[in-house]
């Protein structure tokens, strides 16, 4: 259940997030750090870095859930879309700015050898991984208990 609950999901929020890099205009650019271009690759890639994104999202959700010592509203985000949602909000950012602003750039430069300017100020994906949370956040309780009762 949890795993087909994460891979819908996933699926709705990486919709999401491709909406959002291709509203802003940087859609490309998911696929161009991995040196590919065309609109498969790009919706491939986007879907594959929502699911990589999703995981993490949902044992942190359900560590807060079992937690003995979590505070109250943490504890039952993984029961109420607006909680997560807020879950989902702050999970956005600190993924953005683990991933995006930081270790992107220095993968990169450790890679290649170029140098790159950290933090990269890359707003249209900072929307769009902000949206990503949000939107996992809000479905994820309520698909979860969907898929609960269909059992």
């Amino acid at each position: 259940m949890t795993v087909l609950t994460t891979v819908v999901t996933a699926v709705i929020a990486g919709a999401a997030l491709g909406g959002v890099l291709h509203a802003t205009g940087d859609f490309g650019s998911v696929a161009g750090v991995y040196g590919l271009d065309g609109v498969v690759n790009e919706w491939t890639l986007v879907f594959c870095h929502s699911l990589a994104a999703a995981a993490p999202f949902v044992a942190l959700v359900s560590w807060f859930s079992g937690g003995r010592y979590v505070p109250r509203p943490l504890a039952e985000s993984g029961r109420s879309p607006f909680l997560c949602t807020c879950v989902g909000l702050s999970y956005g950012a600190l993924l953005w700015v683990a991933v995006v602003a930081y270790g992107v750039p220095l993968l990169l430069e450790v890679v290649t050898g170029a140098e790159y300017s950290v933090p990269v100020h890359h707003w249209g994906s900072f929307y769009a991984v902000l949206t990503f949370g949000v939107v996992f956040g809000a479905w994820y309780p309520l698909l979860r208990a969907f898929f609960a009762r269909q059992r």
